[in-house]
Order: C-alpha cells, then structure tokens, then sequence
C-alpha cells in the first residue's frame, strides 16, 4: 500500500509545527511519500489538484491540532474563513471552497478503526466532527471533492497532530495505526 502523507510547512504564528516536522521525518522513510503544503490561501488549490494526481492508494493530511489529543477529523465542510492570516499575510473569511460542491464530505478512511488502533497503541486520540476552517480543512475539503464520484475512491483522512505530543515519539505509532486501520477500511 502506497501512502502518501501531505503535511502543512511551518506556519509563521506557531512556536512549533509538528505536520512540519513529521514532513521531516516522514520525507527519510523509504515506505512513505510525502509533500509539503503551503500555509497560502493562494497556493492551496494548485497544491491540492497535484498531489491527488499523484501515484498513491491512500493519503493523510497531517496538521497542527490543539488540546492534548491526535483528533482524527470525520468530516470536512465546504466553508473557510478566519481571522487567522496566511503565511502570505492573506486572510480568507467566509466563503464556500465551492460555490457549486457539497456542504460536507466524510472521510473515505475508517476513522473509527483509525481512533481504537492509536488508543490501542497507548496514543490519546479521539475522532473530531469539526476540522475548522483554516487550510487544514481546505485541503481535505479539496482533497475528499476530488475523489467524489470515483467507483473506487482512494482512503483520505486529515489528523490535527496534538501540540502536547512528541510528534518523534508518537510517529512511529501513528504509521502503524494508520496501515492497521486501513486494511480495516471499507470505501463506501
């Protein structure tokens, strides 16, 4: 199975940037591809359409999370808008990432097979209903859209990557959550 992980680069307002530095130690494992994605409004969408032309069977969007769980997100919704600036100093508020797309699409992942492997392997995880509405939910918004309509869609899942963790540590954890999940998920 060719997993492809796409992690956010640093972001200017952070003190640390784990999907940063998981794109650091993932970009050295030879079992795993992964791309960097900008922290640009402007970028996202090119970003986005290029990676889901690349040659992989199941992609995972790494971002920077809160609180003191790995929050595995569910759901990705057709809305984006913060006060938060970009690293180009753009700020998005309050528009549809398609005017014409669904309000919401869920993950072709199992995520909750994905919450009970981590757990299992001692990581505080829990499955999130909201992925916000900055980039991170942008790209999986994009990302899920993109596979829409596809009789065999590929497994996409976005984890905010909890600031509280050793992002070095729990890596390992979280690769082997992710492959066991994935032999346990069933694409609607």
């Amino acid at each position: 199975m060719r997993l492809l992980f796409a992690c956010f680069d640093f972001f200017r307002d952070e003190e640390v940037c784990l999907s940063k530095e998981a794109y650091d130690i993932l970009s050295k494992n030879k079992q795993a591809a992964a791309r960097l994605l900008p922290v640009s409004w402007e970028k996202i969408d090119e970003s986005v359409e290029a990676l889901m032309k690349e040659d992989f069977e199941a992609l995972v969007i790494l971002g920077n999370g809160r609180g003191e769980t790995h929050k595995i997100e569910k759901l990705a919704v057709n809305a984006q808008g913060t006060n938060i600036l970009d690293n180009s100093g753009v700020r998005c508020q309050g528009d549809a990432i398609s005017k014409d797309g669904k309000a919401a699409f869920f993950s072709t992942w199992n995520v909750e097979a994905l919450n009970e492997e981590m757990q299992k392997l001692g990581l505080p995880s829990q499955i999130s209903y909201f992925s916000g509405l900055f980039l991170c939910n942008g790209a999986y918004y994009r990302a899920l859209s993109g596979e829409c309509g596809k009789t065999e869609r590929r497994p996409i899942v976005l984890l905010h990557l909890s600031p509280e963790r050793n992002i070095a540590s729990d890596l390992p954890l979280i690769l082997k959550a992710l492959a066991s999940s994935l032999n346990r998920t069933i694409l609607l």
